[in-house]
């Protein structure tokens, strides 16, 4: 079966052929078994199809589930748009904690002690210090 037959064979079934066409597909069905088998199943295979799409679907399917998607949408954007952002902050959440942890460690590790203030990255700082520091530069620009 060569494939001009069998174009001419699908043409036949989608629409009316040319005289000359028809006659080619008449002669080539006439000589291949291959061929007419093949129309045998294309036909019966658009009969089912036929056949079970009428069964399916009532009137209006497409409209129908348009309106139902339509009315479930208008009436769950806050809710989806929620669950969304509930969504991305837990991921949000958790590649943040690990961040901080991570710089927790590195700190404990670059710093000489284990502390909540090394771990923190903070540098110990006496009650003194944080006194002296501000009266220090406050009596020099009196002077």
């Amino acid at each position: 079966m060569n494939e001009q037959m069998l174009n001419l064979l699908y043409r036949s079934l989608d629409g009316e052929l040319s005289p000359t066409d028809q006659r080619r597909l008449d002669e080539a069905l006439a000589q291949s078994d291959v061929l007419r088998e093949e129309k045998d199943r294309v036909l019966a295979m658009r009969e089912s199809l036929s056949a079970g799409a009428a069964q399916s679907f009532k009137p209006f399917f497409a409209e129908r589930v348009i309106n139902r998607l339509t009315a479930e949408s208008e009436g769950r954007g806050a809710e989806t748009f929620l669950e969304s952002l509930s969504y991305v902050f837990r991921r949000v959440a958790f590649a943040g904690a690990l961040a901080v942890i991570a710089l927790a460690i590195f700190n404990i590790v670059t710093s000489d002690t284990v502390s909540a203030t090394a771990a923190l990255g903070v540098p110990e700082i006496t009650i003194e210090e944080v006194i002296e520091t501000p009266f220090e530069s406050v009596l020099e620009a009196l002077s």
